[in-house]
């Protein structure tokens, strides 16, 4: 690590003497996220179809509501967020960009019009409750309980 330079020492109008120090970095804090992915929905696209500020965004939400079951049974959501511009600009459609869309460099084009579980498929297709999984070579047990 190289040493910190050393302070500057000004004179005040009053003749005392005065350290400046320099800026020490700030240490990274982190928090606890309530959310597991993020859902980037872009404004201007929706301004240039029409849809008044939310819309996507709320339809979306509710989707995902609806698909997660119970609220119980959540235990973390994607946090969707209205942005600005994402760069394509589509003829009726809305760019929307996920972590793992972005993870893989693309960015979905979705019709607003659409089926609403195919947009939540397409866009995250591993939210949702899990299917049980067996161990590879192990029996699955198909009687009742």
């Amino acid at each position: 690590m190289s040493p910190s330079p050393p302070a500057e020492v000004s004179k005040s109008s009053k003749g005392k003497r005065r350290q400046a120090l320099s800026p020490q970095p700030e240490k990274i804090r982190y928090a606890r996220a309530k959310f597991d992915a993020v859902v980037l929905v872009c404004t201007k696209c929706l301004k240039r179809q029409g849809l008044p500020k939310g819309t996507l965004r709320s339809v979306l939400k509710r989707a995902m509501k609806v698909r997660a079951g119970p609220s119980k049974d959540r235990h973390a959501k994607p946090r969707l967020v209205e942005v600005g511009c994402l760069g394509p600009c589509p003829k009726r459609a809305v760019a929307v960009a996920t972590t793992a869309s972005l993870a893989r460099g693309r960015i979905a084009l979705v019709d607003p019009a659409g089926d609403r579980q195919a947009i939540l498929d397409a866009l995250l297709p591993d939210f949702g409750p899990k299917a049980t999984l067996t161990p590879p070579g192990g029996s699955v047990d198909t009687s009742p309980a």
